[in-house]
């Protein structure tokens, strides 16, 4: 079966969109770790330190850093 060149454009265009969406998360997923130091930062000189007792508890702070961080890119 041979490609018709819109066909090969379509892909083209395709993958150049995946590799900017890929881009977008890649920048949003460093912004959240940096938010995460900087938070454990925070955590550090407080005199009660609160550490999560669980995974669950550390998943869902992630997941609400993540919701900021592409919350924040999709107001622009």
């Amino acid at each position: 079966m041979e490609l018709k060149k819109t066909d090969i454009d379509s892909i083209k265009k395709s993958i150049k969109n995946l590799n900017e969406l890929s881009k977008k998360e890649k920048s949003s997923l460093i912004d959240s770790i940096e938010m995460l130091w900087l938070n454990a930062g925070v955590q550090k000189k407080k005199t009660d330190i609160t550490i999560p007792n669980n995974a669950e508890q550390n998943i869902s702070r992630i997941r609400q850093l993540l919701a900021a961080a592409w919350s924040e890119d999709f107001k622009d």
